[in-house]
């Protein structure tokens, strides 16, 4: 077992790592160092049993950054960014059968959204295209119209999809207009 480093350090790691006294990017760091160290079939088995502390992992590093990224931006927040995105990778590729069954559902299409909003630089728009045809793959047959529309209109350029709500494009499916009640 755990084959790249120390078995040692790698049960550091795992527990720094699942440590929920602890910040969610120092959890995050020690996550990475711990998903560089365990080969692939290792890794697997440690999401699949820590699957709930790893998506609070992600999810609160990635709100954290969010809201740090909308005061002011930098280079080392990149970087951050991209260990978030590397573990959602993670997540989208070792627990198919969870996401298959919608776990977290909206949580995770609300942060694809957020990814490929049309206001963000063309790099994370490309990852979250990246990371949202990987999660309609393990929704595979359980995903809603909303994903497959979504879906039809990720390459900019392409006419309106028409669906049951009327056409839709990028913009309208991930910042849906508010309807204001007429008053």
């Amino acid at each position: 077992m755990f084959s790249r480093r120390g078995h040692a350090d790698v049960k550091k790691s795992a527990q720094k790592a699942l440590d929920p006294r602890k910040e969610p990017l120092t959890r995050l760091k020690h996550l990475r160092a711990l998903m560089d160290a365990m080969d692939g079939s290792e890794l697997k088995q440690f999401f699949e049993i820590n699957y709930s502390q790893i998506y609070l992992i992600f999810y609160e590093s990635f709100v954290t950054l969010e809201t740090s990224l909308k005061q002011k931006g930098n280079k080392s927040q990149r970087e951050e960014l991209d260990s978030i995105l590397f573990l959602f990778e993670r997540i989208l590729q070792l627990l198919p059968e969870r996401i298959f069954y919608r776990w977290h559902f909206h949580s995770i299409g609300s942060i694809l959204k957020k990814l490929l909003h049309t206001g963000n630089c063309l790099k994370i728009r490309c990852e979250g295209i990246r990371l949202f045809l990987l999660w309609l793959q393990a929704l595979q047959t359980n995903c809603a119209e909303e994903q497959l529309l979504i879906f039809a209109c990720l390459v900019p350029g392409f006419p309106a999809v028409v669906s049951s709500k009327g056409p839709c494009t990028l913009d309208t499916l991930i910042s849906p207009p508010s309807n204001l009640p007429n008053g």
